[in-house]
């Protein structure tokens, strides 16, 4: 598969992923945790369902009987491909706009770094790819106020294509909308799976807490990547500046040196909040610093999902 080509995913990343794999824990429409993984290519002979073509999806298992009865394309579905179906719900608000790289520092230079949003975006297509290639079902969510880019489960490099194409596509937008979006997910998504968020959980925990609950309830694996950057934990400027709020674009002037210990304890106090809502629900929680490599993210997110 050609992956030069890619903003969000190169060459690098499928050497570095191409050995790892992601346990779920729990059952995942039947087959217990860690079964889901195979080796094998192709399709079982049991048969399972339908479910409509995707571009992507390989023809030869198009359904003829039906499509020549209905005149619609249909994909005959096996047990092998249903063991494990992975949703990535990426955050695309204007809140993901904020890093290094869009910043100067105190003294006016360039500072050098990625947004959240550029490195949500190469979590969720190294995630897609680690899940495609080892034979599982992924698909692909991108939401601010209302979902932007919707990608069915697939799997294959075609359908791999299209998410990498798609996160390119991307661009941060306005307001955010994290709470509506996930019970709105809870409700569409058909079959009990995996459910990966990639967001900074900038919104009323007390929101967030009941969507992510509403998910544990249909019965899905959660994982919960907080994507942040080291500026919005520290508050580091020794002089008067004013903030303005990426999604409403109020603004506020500030001398950071007189609120910085209570913002920071803000800060804290509202991250512990979610990771003590996430353990709580047993749901699978990890804080992705954007100075951190994403290899090494990937491998912390992987420890977290098996050891239990």
């Amino acid at each position: 598969m050609p992956t030069y080509q890619y903003r969000f995913f190169k060459p690098a990343q499928a050497a570095q992923l191409r050995r790892l794999e992601l346990m779920v824990r729990g059952v995942v429409e039947g087959v217990y945790a860690g079964m889901h993984k195979s080796p094998h290519k192709g399709f079982s002979i049991e048969f399972a369902e339908h479910r409509e073509y995707v571009p992507g999806d390989e023809i030869k298992h198009l359904d003829w009987t039906v499509l020549a009865k209905t005149d619609r394309y249909y994909i005959k579905q096996y047990e092998q491909e249903t063991n494990l179906r992975a949703t990535i719900c990426l955050d695309a608000s204007a809140s993901m706009n904020f890093g290094a790289a869009s910043l100067p520092d105190p003294q006016g230079k360039t500072l050098q770094g990625v947004t959240k949003f550029e490195y949500g975006a190469v979590l969720a297509a190294s995630l897609a790819y680690m899940l495609s290639n080892q034979q599982d079902m992924v698909g692909l969510i991108a939401f601010d106020k209302t979902i932007r880019l919707e990608i069915p489960q697939g799997n294959g490099p075609s359908h791999l294509d299209q998410i990498f194409v798609g996160l390119e596509k991307l661009s941060p937008g306005r307001e955010t909308d994290i709470s509506g979006t996930l019970h709105l997910l809870a409700n569409k998504i058909p079959r009990r799976g995996l459910v990966i968020v990639i967001s900074d959980l900038f919104d009323d925990p007390d929101k967030i807490t009941s969507a992510l609950q509403h998910l544990r309830h249909a019965r899905h694996q959660l994982v919960l990547m907080q994507v942040l950057d080291r500026g919005e934990m520290e508050l580091a400027y020794n002089r008067p500046i004013t903030f303005e709020d990426m999604e409403d674009g109020s603004r506020l002037q500030i001398d950071p040196k007189l609120i910085r210990d209570d913002y920071r304890r803000e800060v804290q106090a509202f991250l512990d909040l979610i990771k003590k809502r996430c353990g709580q629900s047993r749901i699978d929680y990890v804080t992705a610093f954007t100075d951190v490599p994403w290899d090494a993210q990937i491998r912390e997110l992987l420890r977290r999902t098996s050891r239990r």
